[in-house]
């Protein structure tokens, strides 16, 4: 049986959609760099072939200053062709407004019970 993410993929890829591939980077981004580097880094932008990336704190981006080679490798090889070329880090302040409620999987939202 094929994987979910490996299937999406593929459909993803035909869609040739520039918000559909960021879609894609977004919900791939914890398997394609590991949990460690996700918890404190996530993409915020791919336009072209530039991806740009927010690290929650100066040390993590600093962290990752060398690694921009290994993380479009990484996710190239994951979409199964060239889909960033440069990677990017931004300030997260300046650049990054939080998402929307409806959109971030972090935010758990209060439920009222009816009396």
């Amino acid at each position: 049986m094929e994987r979910a993410g490996n299937f999406l993929g593929n459909v993803i890829r035909r869609i040739n959609h520039p918000d559909a591939t960021f879609a894609w980077i977004e919900s791939a981004w914890p398997s394609v760099v590991g949990p460690q580097l996700a918890a404190h880094t996530r993409p915020l932008r791919c336009v072209g072939h530039r991806l740009e990336l927010c690290a929650d704190s100066p040390v993590w981006q600093g962290q990752m200053s060398g690694m921009e080679q290994d993380l479009s490798a990484r996710i190239n090889s994951a979409w199964g062709g060239t889909l960033v070329r440069e990677v990017r880090f931004v300030s997260s302040e300046a650049n990054s407004p939080r998402p929307p409620r409806e959109l971030d999987n972090s935010y758990t939202p209060f439920i009222r019970r009816r009396s």
